[in-house]
């Protein structure tokens, strides 16, 4: 997440009910004490090399809608999430078989010395 969701409710529900820690840069206001519990703990705990990850998660999902667009034809959300996972799966499956076939064509075409 980015800093618009930095508050103290955000922070307590991920800790609390979720049982994970956020990785939320804090917003740094000039002069002034960071306020609540768990956003002091963020300060410690908040690792720029996994947070910096979130733009790969956020290119793979910009593939997936570009690729097969952004809505799902499932209306009951079990279905949906299978509708995702599949999408997932034969974007996986499409990116292999390039990725095997570049290979091959690479290897077949290389001058014999």
């Amino acid at each position: 997440m980015d800093k618009g969701y930095d508050s103290e409710k955000i922070h307590e529900l991920t800790r609390e009910k979720l049982e994970s820690t956020a990785m939320i840069p804090l917003r740094q206001r000039e002069r002034k004490r960071i306020k609540g519990r768990y956003r002091r703990k963020m300060r410690y705990e908040f690792d720029e090399e996994i947070y910096h990850r979130r733009n790969l998660v956020e290119t793979m999902f910009s593939v997936l809608k570009r690729k097969y667009g952004e809505s799902l034809c499932a209306r009951k959300y079990r279905n949906q999430v299978k509708e995702v996972k599949l999408k997932v799966l034969i974007h996986n499956l499409d990116t292999y078989v390039k990725n095997v076939c570049l290979v091959w064509l690479r290897i077949s075409t290389e001058p014999d010395f």
